[in-house]
């Protein structure tokens, strides 16, 4: 199966953890229109797609899609969704997943959402004549947005009439004073709902929460859920976004027919939604299955480099880094492995005291993961014995500016291991 992932560096990055190590994915390929960071995660990547406004998009996407055998397409943007849903009519290039058109186009617009749920008492109280407002602050927001994006809390007229001029397409509605959570759900292809996941959204940075904590799945948010998954022809991951009035009752935000940013956060627990959506497109029923001791997740931004010279061999240091303090460096380990996977020689270059062997037997790596171990005894230089195109790790800054002065070799400190790892 080949699985395609557009848009949204953040959350495509997220389909990287969740889908690299199914055992049902030959092809896992990133895509967008503007390089960013998936170009060093995915291990297929296009960065060079049109604006999904341009004229040569269909064409593009069609043709990719078609020279790749993608099975499954992932968009990680609303508009996105919106757009290979229409490119998609009537369904016979690629699997969509949650890529029902009319769902699409309901849920990208907020006017549309709010008139598919007026009869709900969830739904926030819309100002259609702006002149019946007597209740502030109230809130105006572009009707074709996601998240907090151009979102404004205007307090008198005056800032009301400020705002509908600089927001696009603006709708005004009530303003909710409460908390705020997200609540991350999946159906299946029978329109069952198989999970719904309240959490938290805390440290917000840019509309993205980047701590969550679990929230009690009670009647009054089920009842929202419920009542969302039976009027839309939903099928694999969404989320709807809540937040209290000032009656403490939940509110419905938006609606959204894909993964948020933070899904993360149920897969720390277990419940992986987009290998569920692959599961599901496969015919075959899921659970989720909660580990109910995680209740926490942190995130943070994750930087990662690569290197113009093309090493084909990996030289490293035993001590203090390989093994400090009797115990193998995990980053470092990580990033020979990484290195072996992609047939990249490895050698051990050491001027330890005891039997390397032995050492590394006590620190459990294997002797077998490296292809040569040159042990040192004399006082040799270690560059004496490296060669071109290699990459040197060694925590000693000595040894490493004496490697350095050698013609294509990159030299690395232990710290700097982790920007290599994909």
């Amino acid at each position: 199966m080949s699985l395609f992932s557009l848009a949204v560096q953040r959350m495509r990055v997220r389909f990287i953890g969740a889908l690299r190590y199914s055992v049902h994915i030959g092809l896992l390929l990133g895509a967008s229109s503007v390089s960013d960071h998936g170009e060093f995660r995915f291990p297929d990547y296009a960065g060079d797609m049109p604006n999904i406004h341009a004229d040569d998009f269909d064409a593009q996407f069609l043709r990719l899609v078609k020279e790749k055998q993608i099975d499954v397409v992932f968009a990680t943007h609303d508009s996105v969704a919106l757009k290979l849903a229409q490119l998609n009519e009537p369904r016979q290039h690629y699997f969509l997943v949650n890529g029902d058109r009319q769902v699409t186009e309901t849920l990208r617009y907020k006017s549309a959402t709010y008139a598919l749920f007026d009869d709900c008492h969830w739904v926030p109280h819309r100002y259609c004549d702006l002149a019946t407002i007597d209740d502030w602050p109230a809130i105006v927001k572009p009707d074709c947005g996601q998240g907090g994006n151009g979102v404004q809390r205007v307090n008198n007229r005056l800032s009301l009439e400020q705002a509908i001029e600089s927001v696009a397409q603006a709708i005004v509605v009530e303003y909710l004073p409460g908390e705020e959570i997200t609540v991350d759900c999946f159906t299946d292809r029978n329109r069952r709902l198989i999970w719904a996941g309240p959490r938290t959204r805390e440290r917000v940075r840019a509309g993205i929460s980047m701590r969550s904590r679990e929230v009690v799945l009670d009647d009054e948010i089920t009842d929202i859920v419920e009542t969302i998954n039976a009027r839309l022809a939903l099928r694999g991951p969404w989320f709807v976004q809540l937040k209290r009035d000032r009656t403490g009752k939940w509110k419905l935000l938006e609606v959204a027919c894909r993964i948020a940013g933070a899904m993360v956060f149920q897969r720390a627990r277990g419940v992986n939604l987009p290998l569920m959506a692959i599961h599901d497109f496969m015919g075959r029923d899921v659970v989720a299955l909660p580990e109910m001791s995680v209740g926490i997740v942190d995130r943070a931004i994750v930087s990662r480099t690569r290197s113009e010279l093309n090493y084909q061999r990996i030289y490293v240091d035993l001590d203090d880094t390989l093994i400090i303090d009797g115990f193998a460096v995990p980053a470092v380990m990580a990033f020979l492995y990484q290195s072996r996977a992609q047939g990249k020689a490895i050698t051990l270059i050491t001027r330890h005291a005891q039997k390397p062997e032995e050492t590394l037997m006590c620190a459990g790596v294997a002797l077998n993961l490296f292809d040569e171990v040159i042990h040192l005894t004399s006082g040799e230089r270690k560059s004496e014995y490296i060669q071109p195109n290699s990459l040197f790790i060694d925590n000693y800054f000595p040894e490493r500016m004496d490697v350095r002065t050698l013609k294509d070799v990159l030299v690395l400190d232990v710290d700097a291991v982790e920007f290599y790892l994909r």
